[in-house]
């Protein structure tokens, strides 16, 4: 008797596990369909949106800035390239006079002589003319993530430059520097500094590069739909225009390591710009968040 209420109790667990096991494959499987359908029809939006404004000009010109004379303040050789690729290209090809402020000579490898020439190489596929590069060597600002820079004197660099150039639109990291290098984040607060001070030229508008996610950073040009979406100043490349991106970032020969490789590969930032333009008030909200 207890012997055939043992096998009925095992038989009925045994039909139980046999029921979860399907209940959750089921799932499972209706899941990674759900999942499958929404990221197809992800990509569909992703290249409807690429076909529609990439491939037309007048289109590609939506959301540009409107600037004659634009000073880019970089912190690094190399990052005009992995970062504002897209703008320096758009802004060129508009006719825009581009000037780049580096504020150091990226030598934190010992490299710094080697890099300076890769910086005037790179810029000049970019559109960049020569005797619009200023490169800085201060003792001050280093290439190192452990260095704090000095805020006056990057704020009097850029001030500097922006006045003997008498140029109209800045454009530069915003707090989160792209990539959280320390170096990037200090030119922001450079600029939050000017502001405060009231040492920004009142003609010269401001603009920041939009930080993303790590997630939106690796999916090229797929962060199209998010991209227009989110902002109403963005530069974006067609496939072949990147390709100039991507081998100005080649110029810079010392940097490209087997990640870089990847970088150049997979990032938003050698296809797709999204800036955000600053003033007092939303400087003032910054600090704050960092109080």
């Amino acid at each position: 008797m207890l012997l055939n209420e043992a096998s009925v109790d095992l038989e009925n667990i045994y039909k139980f596990y046999l029921q979860f096991v399907s209940e959750t494959l089921l799932y499972f499987r209706n899941f990674a369909l759900y999942v499958s359908i929404w990221l197809l029809g992800y990509l569909v939006v992703c290249c409807v949106v690429y076909r529609r404004y990439a491939r037309r000009l007048p289109t590609r010109t939506r959301g540009a800035l409107r600037a004659k004379r634009v000073l880019l303040v970089t912190a690094h050789p190399d990052d005009e390239c992995m970062f504002f690729g897209p703008t320096i290209f758009r802004l060129c090809e508009q006719g825009a006079d581009v000037h780049l402020l580096c504020l150091s000579n990226g030598d934190h490898e010992g490299k710094g002589h080697l890099r300076r020439t890769e910086l005037w190489d790179a810029c000049k596929k970019l559109g960049v003319p020569g005797q619009n590069i200023t490169i800085i060597m201060d003792t001050r600002l280093k290439d190192d993530p452990k260095v704090q820079w000095p805020v006056p004197v990057v704020s009097k660099l850029i001030q500097h430059q922006l006045e003997s150039l008498d140029i109209d639109t800045l454009v530069t990291f915003d707090r989160g520097g792209v990539s959280s290098h320390p170096n990037h984040s200090a030119v922001f607060y450079a600029i939050a500094y000017m502001f405060v001070e009231k040492m920004m030229p009142k003609r010269c508008t401001v603009y920041t590069l939009d930080s993303v996610n790590i997630l939106r950073k690796y999916i090229s040009f797929l962060d199209l739909p998010l991209s227009f979406v989110l902002s109403s100043k963005r530069y974006f490349l067609r496939w072949t225009e990147s390709r100039r991106v991507v081998r100005s970032m080649k110029e810079h020969r010392s940097q490209m390591v087997w990640f870089r490789y990847l970088y150049v590969m997979f990032s938003r930032y050698i296809v797709i710009n999204t800036l955000r333009r600053i003033s007092l008030a939303d400087i003032e909200l910054e600090l704050e968040v960092d109080d």
